[in-house]
């Protein structure tokens, strides 16, 4: 794995070549229900090994008697253990005893009382989200890093093994949504956590990458809420055009550092397109700070600085 570079957008037209994801394991969290399980399925049927990580032991069991090659481990991404648990499950469960792809999907929305008007007592507002959806897939990250380094080492070498983080972010990664203050904090927070892993991955044969889905119809929002989004004429993505992004992004050892959105297919002829967010381009002021930053805390520092 080179390190970082920037170089244009990734050519979503182009059909993944799954073959060498055969035989892989990977990690899903939040896989057991919607988006999740739409990323196991489409890791199985290009013959990947599933660890799924989910609170929902029902549905998680039931998936994995429906799938070979699948394990179920009841998990809460927000609880240290129950992630430490999986990821050692994950390992004994492959046939490598090695992980190499993990999406960090776990995720939760609901009616946010932050900026919500209260009695006058002000009591304190439920951060629950933030704890979901920032601290869980931290931990995610870590113990990624963990075992993506215990097999790869921290010197860069042609015989590294392919490794990849995926964040799973949203629209409310780079749009406006009002009144979901903490939704769209933790959303953002994926793309800074994939900004500051991705210059130095490499030292560990490591790739990371955020997929944000739009409107895709799961369990996460009320059936009332997309039913409102229909009527307004929102167009949704699919769950199967995430997995196919997934896939993608695997798929070519190439893809570090981007970000991608599943969007309804009038915008993206494979409903998924890299939005080639992540970088300046030609804004030459935002490229002199970028390389500036660099030079206080370069890359050539080490992993670990």
């Amino acid at each position: 794995m080179p390190p970082y570079v920037h170089t244009g957008p990734v050519d979503c037209s182009q059909d993944a070549d799954c073959s060498t994801l055969a035989g892989k394991t990977a990690i899903v969290t939040g896989g057991a229900n919607g988006l999740g399980e739409a990323y196991v399925r489409a890791l199985v049927a290009a013959g990947v090994y599933v660890c799924i990580g989910d609170i929902d032991t029902q549905k998680g069991q039931k998936l994995e008697a429906e799938l070979p090659g699948t394990k179920f481990i009841p998990c809460s991404t927000g609880t240290w253990t129950d992630q430490v648990r999986l990821f050692e499950a994950a390992v004994t469960f492959s046939p490598t005893n090695r992980i190499h792809y993990v999406v960090a999907n776990a995720g939760i929305h609901r009616v946010d009382e932050v900026f919500q008007p209260g009695p006058d007592s002000l009591p304190e507002p439920d951060l629950s989200i933030i704890d979901i959806n920032i601290k869980g897939p931290l931990y995610t990250a870590k113990l990624a890093m963990h075992y993506f380094i215990r097999q790869n080492g921290t010197t860069p070498t042609p015989e590294q093994e392919d490794t990849c983080l995926i964040l799973i972010g949203s629209g409310a990664a780079f749009l406006d949504v009002p009144r979901t203050p903490q939704y769209c904090a933790s959303k953002w927070a994926m793309r800074g956590i994939m900004h500051s892993l991705r210059r130095t991955a490499y030292y560990y044969g490591s790739r990371v990458n955020v997929i944000s889905p739009w409107y895709v119809q799961t369990g996460i929002l009320p059936e009332e809420a997309f039913a409102h989004a229909k009527r307004v004429g929102v167009e949704f993505a699919t769950t199967e055009d995430a997995g196919r992004c997934l896939l993608r992004i695997l798929a070519d050892g190439r893809v570090n550092g981007h970000s991608f959105f599943v969007t309804a297919r009038k915008w993206a002829e494979k409903g998924f397109l890299d939005l080639d967010l992540e970088d300046f381009g030609d804004d030459a002021l935002l490229g002199e700070v970028q390389a500036m930053q660099m030079v206080s805390a370069p890359v050539e520092a080490g992993l670990f600085g």
